[in-house]
């Protein structure tokens, strides 16, 4: 089984087996109410338990390193995940199988990316759920996102009452910040309390301080490159939920491009979000400067590469509070900024406040920006490290030890 897809359009046939799992799922929920729970078995999964990526990466992985007093299990409903975490020497079980549901159904704490299709959402009853959540927030979420309240129509209310695993929410989850202002942010949109919502930092984030990347598939070839270019990377955020393609963030001659690049000694490496690549697979033509990447090209994970890249280029990703951790300059392309905002999802913030960089809107203008970065001085160095100190209080690679810590504290 897949990760479960909640309120995605479905065929009649997709709806009559999607029924039939979700009767199967609430027998087990009921189960879970009685089955004891092991302190020391803590279950992880990101991305609808599709990737090994993101902040429950980092903290399964740190756990795994320094606290072999707690048997923690990577659930996937991805074969090729599980086989790539065991090859590294963890333990991880297919979510939905034998193992996976009998594990969650004994695990007394989760951690989680996303949302709880992360890991065995039918198991997960008397769980105590850790919510890492993927990056602090530009774009509205959870209850404040008002383009998105299907969790709200009669059908999903109904089936909530049908189906109670559908009503799991954060509002008793132990849920990570990186600052009091994102705790705010935390607060209304998973509608929980402050008490519940703890200033530890990012574990992924750790990465930029020890730069612990032995294994990277792209590390070698970027050293390389790096001998003779600078290299960037443009992560543009998915429009229209991932169903929207992205192809108008491009310019409309690649060749053009690409040829400017090359004339100012720059590659530009170009990774779509998660969302769109579900729907999108087919990945443009290579060109010399303009090199495109999939999920497969890294592992699933970005956050080794941002490591190595020399400058990134963005608009409304959250990656931004991340990068600026690294102290590299940034570049923003708010394309189409009145038309995202108006007719895809609101900000929470004015964009000119929360981007500290030049902004481009067309693609000349970013190949002039990508030559100014590299050549000029760094005009927004004081900008980005004032944002920098706002969204995020610690600074020192010990995220992991944080939220480690506060797992267990809520645990005695």
């Amino acid at each position: 089984m897949r990760g479960i897809q909640i309120g995605k359009k479905l065929s009649s046939w997709e709806k009559a087996l999607t029924f039939l799992v979700w009767v199967i799922g609430d027998i087990i929920y009921l189960i879970s109410i009685f089955i004891p729970k092991n302190n020391a078995l803590w279950v992880f999964g990101s991305w609808m338990g599709e990737k090994y990526s993101d902040n429950s990466k980092y903290l399964f992985e740190y756990i795994n390193e320094n606290h072999p007093e707690i048997k923690a299990v990577w659930l996937s409903a991805n074969t090729k995940t599980v086989d790539f975490i065991r090859h590294k020497g963890y333990r991880a079980v297919r979510t939905y199988g034998l193992m996976g549901t009998w594990l969650s159904l004994r695990a007394k704490t989760g951690v989680i990316s996303t949302w709880m299709t992360d890991i065995n959402i039918f198991a997960s009853s008397r769980t105590k759920i850790v919510q890492l959540w993927h990056g602090t927030p530009i774009k509205k979420i959870g209850r404040d996102n008002k383009a998105d309240q299907t969790g709200n129509s009669l059908s999903m209310r109904v089936s909530r009452k049908l189906f109670p695993f559908l009503g799991r929410d954060f509002s008793d989850a132990l849920i990570m910040a990186p600052s009091e202002q994102v705790q705010d942010i935390y607060a209304g949109a998973f509608g929980s309390s402050k008490a519940n919502i703890k200033i530890t930092g990012y574990p992924r984030n750790d990465l930029f301080f020890v730069q612990r990347i032995e294994g990277f598939p792209f590390k070698e070839t970027i050293l390389e490159l790096k001998k003779n270019h600078k290299i960037g990377i443009y992560m543009p955020t998915y429009r229209g939920e991932g169903i929207a393609s992205s192809e108008s963030l491009l310019p409309g001659d690649l060749n053009k491009a690409n040829d400017d690049l090359a004339g100012i000694d720059a590659i530009l490496l170009i990774k779509y979000h998660h969302y769109e690549l579900y729907h999108h697979q087919k990945k443009p033509e290579e060109l010399s400067n303009i090199i495109f990447l999939n999920d497969s090209d890294i592992c699933g994970d970005i956050y080794p590469l941002l490591t190595l890249v020399d400058f990134l280029v963005t608009d409304y990703s959250s990656v931004i509070f991340d990068f600026l951790l690294t102290g590299k300059p940034m570049i923003f392309t708010p394309f189409d900024l009145e038309e995202y905002t108006t007719g895809d999802r609101e900000l929470y913030y004015s964009y000119d406040e929360i981007a500290p960089g030049p902004k481009a809107r067309d693609w000349d203008q970013l190949t002039g920006s990508i030559d100014k970065i590299i050549n000029g001085p760094d005009e927004f160095k004081e900008a980005r490290a004032r944002i920098r100190s706002r969204f995020n209080l610690y600074m020192d690679g010990q995220s992991s030890r944080r939220v480690f810590e506060e797992i267990a504290r809520s645990s005695d």
